[in-house]
């Protein structure tokens, strides 16, 4: 086994280093705050000979997706960043990505939709419905590695299916943090040369059914459900080699062992609630965590499970679905867990929109709030807003304001 540098390095440079040890052999860019930083640094490493790539500098992420869609048609190993706007200017390509079944991996560094360049989950979960398995990191360590791993699952036989690797505008992509750089000839061992199923291949012309839509969707649902082990092996394959396991690549707990309640989170939120957690428990309150990770595909055993050993589960995400009045996650994680045999009370709890922080105050009180729940058996308020402005006076009369 290589050694690991040791290295200071925000997410999108975390980002760039994996996609170099992945052996990338088509970059396709566009720029677009705030990932513009990862193909910038993916062009230096072109232009100073530390990765054979094609660097292609494309008109717009509509484009962007065309472009690397038809490398990846070719058998190339490819990828790609952008987020907020971008993401959604190249959502009719984006949409191509997995009824051609291209094992495309970009990287998204979660900008808002609409009026600010700072972070929520708008932009991906605005994707949720196109095919995509979507993985939510929570910092820069993170982020390295599952971009690694990421290339191994959409590439796998049983899968090929586009993936993206989402990490926190600007409160990951551009906080520097002590990580470890896994050395090349072990990423090499771990990810070896794309092996391509099919190629657009002039010389060997072939001939591809896309007009029976409803075969074809029905396959790409089983490959998505298939990615589920796919990505449970990658995160177990990585820890033999490097020694970092992220729980079950889909799902990842904290302190749930005799919990009475857990809240569910995701992406860097999770390290603000880990110690907020940490502490309560410390204080007797039987609270536990849970990262979600796998969007999609969504882990609906793991909540199943879950519905079985507590008594509430609070959602705290930073997206809103309006119209629906709750965020994404909640209706997934309620759905999942709808035909257990005991249902847990769910509540929601909504913030960070728009770049607004998470703050400790904030996970404290979702944590009171559905240990409430847990105790009394009871939901009074379904959903709850993490802003000052809106606070209830019960928020305050607990402190957590």
């Amino acid at each position: 086994m290589g050694e690991q540098k040791i290295d200071f390095i925000n997410g999108n440079e975390a980002v760039a280093y994996a996609v170099k040890a992945a052996r990338v052999q088509v970059v396709v860019a566009y720029p677009i705050t705030p990932q513009s930083p990862v193909t910038e640094k993916l062009s230096e490493y072109v232009a100073n000979g530390e990765l054979g790539a094609s660097f292609v500098e494309i008109e717009g992420e509509h484009s962007c997706f065309a472009a690397v869609g038809s490398a990846s048609g070719t058998g190339c190993r490819v990828f790609t960043a952008t987020c907020g706007p971008g993401l959604a200017y190249g959502h009719e390509n984006v949409q191509r990505m997995h009824i051609s079944r291209f094992p495309v991996v970009i990287a998204v560094p979660n900008r808002a939709l609409g009026t600010t360049i700072f972070c929520d989950h708008s932009d991906t979960m605005a994707e949720a419905t196109c095919g995509w398995i979507q993985l939510y990191t929570e910092n820069s360590q993170e982020v390295l590695d599952t971009v690694i791993q990421a290339f191994k699952v959409a590439e796998d036989h049983r899968v090929l299916m586009p993936v993206m690797v989402c990490y926190d505008g600007y409160v990951t992509s551009h906080t520097g943090e002590t990580i470890r750089l896994p050395a090349q000839e072990d990423v090499d061992i771990f990810l070896p040369p794309r092996k391509a199923l099919y190629t657009t291949d002039p010389s060997q012309p072939l001939v591809t059914e896309a007009m029976n839509i409803p075969v074809a969707e029905w396959e790409h649902e089983q490959a998505m459900q298939s990615a589920k082990a796919v990505i449970r092996e990658a995160n177990e394959e990585y820890a033999k080699i490097f020694g970092r396991i992220y729980g079950n690549g889909l799902t990842e707990r904290f302190m749930c062992e005799g919990a009475e309640a857990v809240l569910v989170t995701m992406s860097s939120t999770m390290g603000t609630a880990r110690e907020v957690v940490a502490e309560m428990r410390s204080q007797g309150y039987r609270i536990g965590l849970l990262k979600l990770k796998s969007f999609r595909p969504f882990p609906t055993e793991d909540f199943r499970q879950l519905a079985g050993e507590v008594k509430a589960v609070g959602v705290l995400e930073r997206n809103e679905t309006h119209g629906s009045g709750c965020g994404e996650a909640f209706k997934e994680v309620r759905s999942a867990m709808y035909d257990a045999s005991v249902r847990p009370k769910t509540i929601n709890f909504i913030g960070g929109l728009g770049g607004s922080d998470v703050r400790i105050q904030d996970v404290r009180f979702a944590c009171e709030k559905t240990l409430e729940a847990a105790r009394t058996g009871r939901v009074e308020k379904e959903v709850h807003w993490l802003v000052p402005e809106l606070m209830p006076a019960e928020r305050e009369r607990t402190g957590a304001g």
